[in-house]
């Protein structure tokens, strides 16, 4: 408790207080008891002075006759005045200094240095022939005298005797004494005073104190909502005054941090790649939620190599180190392919405080990469088979076979058949291209659904005929108007009701249908053909994606066909949905937004 501000205050004015009337009360008493003695002195001088002057006998010169000692003694007894606090003495000069008269009989004829209450030290200061006096204590009495020597001469200025007078000041030191205990309440009393006004005073001062103090905790927990009241305009309330211009520069501050941070870890929290942070020591600092589901990572995992020790030990941190902190990794897991890029930050001192890797998804991209490679390939096959057919049978026909009609004229067909598939190829990866880049500006119009699922059917009922399948049309009757373009809707249902006609055996059936679900109008191709593989059923729509390779190539397909349909309908907000079993048929549907208008 007297550690504080505050008792150290009210000590320091309880000190000052406390040494000032010690001071100032020691000067007061000493001055007053002395101021008394000297007036008592004057007093006793003076009192001498009027018994030498009142007796006549005393003015006489010889003190040893008889007459005269009765005289003077006669003029004790009833001339002078003696107070019952005063002893007088007369001393005749003589060897013994014999008491010649007193106040009281019973010393006389009786030397002075055998009486008690003589002082035989100022008698003996006296025989000099001057004035001596002195104070004696009786403690057993408690009395406090004051002793008085004064030589009186004779004509021929020779001391003759002494007038010895005491009197009692023990009144002096009680009123001293006194005057010292009350200046001893009076100090208690004003140091009692001190000490509750140095409280109250000391709160003005360590009150504002202990309030920034309280604040300045509370700002150190991260709470600046508290403010110094201002209560002067002196020091303190200067100091409050800059502490809450603090307050608010340093809520500004952290309201501008935790903003940036807030936006800091929820970019890291929404980011689709993964972040990680990790200190110089291998500590984890911090990690996003998408690098803690890359990782596995569980929340007692703080340790970075032993989580990299699951995946990826060329991540150790040493290994880190030993690349200066930078580089690039590729992390392969059953599913997925990341690249982590990694970086060195630096702390509050410009010093290397560890390191970030970032955790990229890039197995779409590894994805496109290999199927732009097959994609490359496919073309390249492609293309390589028209034109060696092309190439051999030209080579044929130049050596001598362009002389056989029968024999040219089969080279010819081929070649021409050849040339035509080459340039379905053509056209269709330009149709491909032209989508991917948007250049394909369909004219889109307002369509009834029936009439051109009607037209397409006409187109293809010849070739379904001619392999003896069965195919059905059935068209609700109902009002189904599409916004699509013309030829890109043809185009799509071309491609779908061909497929079916190519991968249905003969004297299978086709079955294509018109309905409305909901917001949607739906055209649906079923059929009983050869049907697609489980696990090819999800590539379908991929570029040169064939089931069956040879039967597709001999069929004239050039496996861009649901390619091209998807694309279009995707471009027109509609989607494909294909529905197979190996073996026993495919049912393909094509959705389209109802045309409302």
């Amino acid at each position: 408790m007297f550690k504080s501000i505050r008792w150290r205050i009210v000590i320091i004015y309880f000190l000052l207080i406390y040494l000032a009337m010690t001071i100032v009360g020691f000067f007061i008493i000493t001055q007053f008891e002395k101021i008394q003695l000297d007036m008592n002195s004057d007093s006793i001088k003076q009192r001498i002075t009027q018994i030498y002057a009142s007796s006549t006998a005393m003015k006489q010169n010889d003190w040893e006759i008889e007459e005269i000692i009765e005289k003077i003694q006669s003029n004790i007894n009833y001339s002078i005045q003696i107070g019952y606090n005063e002893n007088l003495y007369i001393i005749l000069n003589d060897d013994k200094k014999t008491i010649i008269a007193a106040s009281k009989n019973e010393v006389e004829n009786i030397s002075a240095y055998d009486v008690d209450r003589i002082s035989n030290k100022i008698l003996v200061e006296a025989l000099s022939g001057v004035t001596t006096e002195t104070i004696t204590k009786d403690d057993e009495d408690n009395r406090v005298e004051s002793h008085i020597t004064y030589p009186v001469r004779n004509e021929m200025n020779q001391i003759k005797g002494y007038i010895y007078l005491t009197s009692d000041i023990s009144y002096i030191y009680d009123t001293v004494n006194e005057s010292k205990t009350m200046l001893t309440k009076a100090t208690l009393m004003v140091l009692l005073l001190t000490v509750i006004l140095g409280l109250i005073l000391s709160r003005t001062i360590t009150g504002p104190i202990k309030e920034l103090t309280i604040n300045a905790k509370k700002m150190s927990q991260g709470d600046f909502a508290h403010k110094v009241k201002i209560k002067s305009d002196d020091e303190i309330g200067q100091l409050g005054e800059v502490f809450n211009y603090l307050t608010d520069q340093l809520t500004s501050i952290m309201s501008k941090l935790n903003q940036e941070k807030s936006k800091m870890e929820t970019t890291f929290t929404y980011m689709a790649d993964g972040v990680l942070t990790v200190d110089k020591n291998g500590n984890i600092i911090h990690i996003n939620p998408i690098a803690k589901k890359i990782l596995s990572v569980r929340a007692k995992d703080t340790i970075y190599d032993e989580i990299m020790s699951k995946h990826a030990q060329d991540l150790y941190l040493d290994n880190i180190k030993e690349t200066n902190w930078s580089g690039t990794y590729v992390l392969k897991t059953k599913n997925e392919t990341y690249k982590i890029d990694y970086a060195p930050f630096k702390d509050g001192n410009d010093e290397l405080g560890g390191v970030i890797l970032v955790f990229k998804n890039v197995t779409e991209q590894v994805k496109m990469d290999k199927l732009q490679k097959e994609f490359v390939a496919n073309v390249s096959h492609e293309l390589k088979t028209p034109i060696t057919t092309i190439k051999s049978y030209t080579e044929t026909l130049l050596e001598g076979a362009i002389k056989e009609e029968n024999v040219a004229t089969d080279f010819l067909n081929v070649i021409n058949s050849e040339s035509d598939r080459m340039t379905r190829l053509v056209r269709d990866l330009l149709k491909l291209s032209k989508m991917d880049f948007e250049e394909d500006n369909f004219k889109k119009e307002k369509l009834n659904i029936n009439r051109i699922v009607k037209e397409v059917y006409m187109k293809l009922i010849l070739q379904a005929k001619g392999k003896k399948i069965d195919m059905p049309l059935r068209l609700e009757d109902i009002d189904c108007n599409v916004l699509f373009d013309k030829d890109g809707l043809e185009q799509i249902l071309l491609n779908i009701i061909g497929n079916a006609i190519k991968y249905t055996p003969e004297r299978g059936k086709v079955i294509v249908s018109v309905s409305l679900e909901k917001s949607k109008v739906v055209v649906k191709i079923e059929d009983n053909g050869i049907g697609i593989p489980k696990e090819d059923a999800g590539r379908v729509f991929e570029r040169f994606y064939r089931v069956d390779k040879a039967r597709t190539r001999k069929l004239g397909g050039t496996g861009l066909g649901l390619s091209i349909a998807q694309q279009i309908a995707k471009a027109h907000d509609s989607i494909i949905e294909v529905k197979s079993e190996f073996n026993k048929g495919t049912t393909v549907q094509v959705k389209i937004p109802k045309y409302l208008k």
